[in-house]
């Protein structure tokens, strides 16, 4: 007898949409395939319903410090706004302390969640003290199942130069891992602060020209040149702009193993803030953009050019944000996402903007394998985790700071009516969230159940995940 079988759904994957039934054991998918007579524990019928993969939101901010204050979202409170969202992963980033260890700062970061966490997690490690020493314990990361690293091109205190770049890069891709980078030039966003400095213009609705795509284009050209003359791979996260998407298809081109990941915000939000917010509610890195510059990213997201779409999840309050109306150097950058996230997404492939398979393969199955997860997560696939999620497209999900569990009181896609609405979310087989009797999602164990998920170190398995094809 299996645990829980659901019945007659449409079951996305990367390959397209089949008409299955789902059965789970132990956790774990032990079939699909249409038609399962055998008995269950329990029976769910989902004709009409989309079953998808649980998200894997390979890119969020769990409380870090930013601008003289703390990003609001802590583990308990982000991971319940992503299983809400239909979030059953998350990839959290460490940070790093100036002259910490890289294995240091991994075990500190893991016993900030110790309290509990209600989607599983796998972390990155954020490499923002360079010394040799650090550099050292990069095997012992992979060997722990922490295989992604992190650097800055860009933030003073934190930015490597092209050399660093390269022996980073030489360690990381040597022992295994993936190196992702934040790719702004800190030299073209500094003329351009200056510029508007001089001019007095710095208020927050100026920022949105502080980081101009120039800075995003001119790094991804120095990283791709690296990454092809070392044949390493590395992963451009937050993409936001068509001069940073021409810079990484030509480093593609040229032969980098370049991976790229983008956010909802560059695919939907513009500098201009809806109501009831202001400019600063929107100020992040890189900046929001143009219309020419959403509608480049979404079309190479359809099309397969980028591989992944995750949210740089790291939210603040209004007041936390209004601390930099005045000056936009002070505000904190960040914006909340991962409770929308595939909400959004599933509103773009409801109205044909993106193909449902795409869906599956940019918010799980991507981002499960570039991160070594693809054993356990990223698919409705028999032998791995049952995490699922129960869409029902001719549902209406409105988005609203309210009825959202983030801990901002803000949400800068306030107001969408987005088409679709998710009715169930399964993790590890077990129901996990539901809507409840005002419609809204909330969490149905009684209590936190995520788990810390590591990287396969699988040496064999390297090209498969790093072969830099989308």
């Amino acid at each position: 007898m299996y645990d829980l079988v659901i019945r007659g759904g449409l079951v996305v994957t990367p390959e397209g949409v089949v008409h299955a039934d789902v059965a789970v054991l132990g956790g774990r998918i032990a079939r699909v395939e249409p038609g399962i007579r055998d008995p269950a524990a329990q029976e769910v019928v989902a004709d009409g319903l989309h079953v998808l993969p649980g998200a894997v939101d390979a890119h969020v901010h769990l409380g870090v410090p930013i601008a003289g204050t703390w990003s609001r979202d802590d583990h308990r409170t982000g991971t319940l706004a992503a299983l809400c969202g239909g979030v059953t992963t998350v990839g959290d980033f460490t940070v790093q302390d100036p002259g910490e260890g890289l294995v240091a700062s991994i075990e500190r970061r893991r016993d900030a969640a110790s309290s509990g966490t209600w989607s599983d997690w796998f972390l990155h490690a954020n490499v923002t003290s360079v010394t040799p020493a650090v550099l050292d314990e990069v095997p012992l990361a992979v060997a722990s199942g922490v295989r992604s690293f992190k650097v800055f091109l860009a933030y003073p205190g934190m930015r490597i130069g092209p050399e660093v770049l390269r022996e980073v890069l030489r360690r990381v891709g040597a022992a295994g891992g993936l190196l992702m980078a934040h790719c702004e030039d800190q030299d073209v966003v500094d003329r351009a602060v200056a510029e508007r400095v001089a001019r007095g213009l710095v208020a927050a609705r100026h920022f949105f020209g502080s980081r101009p795509p120039e800075a995003e284009a001119r790094a991804i050209e120095v990283l791709g040149g690296i990454a092809r003359d070392l044949g390493h791979p590395a992963y451009v996260v937050h993409l936001s702009s068509a001069a940073g998407l021409r810079a990484a298809l030509d480093a593609r081109r040229a032969g980098a193993r370049l991976h790229i990941e983008t956010c909802p915000q560059y695919l939907l939000l513009s500098p201009r803030p809806p109501r009831g917010l202001r400019p600063e509610h929107l100020v992040c890195a890189p900046p929001l953009r143009r219309t020419r510059d959403r509608i480049a990213l979404l079309r190479a997201l359809a099309r397969g050019d980028i591989e992944v779409l995750a949210t740089d999840h790291c939210p603040f309050t209004s007041s936390q944000k209004a601390a930099g109306a005045h000056d936009f150097r002070r505000v904190p950058g960040g914006l909340p996402g991962v409770e929308t996230l595939l909400p959004l997404a599933y509103d773009l492939a409801l109205r044909g903007a993106l193909p449902l398979e795409r869906l599956a393969r940019v918010l799980a199955e991507a981002p499960a394998r570039l991160f070594g997860l693809e054993d356990r997560k990223g698919a409705v696939r028999e032998g791995l985790d049952a995490d699922l999620v129960l869409a029902d497209p001719a549902g209406e999900t409105r988005v609203t700071a309210t009825r959202l569990h983030s801990a901002t009181d803000c949400n800068p896609y306030e107001g969408r009516a987005l088409r679709g609405r998710l009715t169930a979310v399964y993790l590890r087989g077990r129901l996990a969230a539901a809507p409840g009797p005002d419609g809204r999602m909330e969490p149905a164990m009684g209590r936190p159940s995520g788990a810390y998920v590591t990287a396969a170190h699988d040496p064999a398995s390297r090209s498969r995940h790093h072969d830099g094809t989308p």
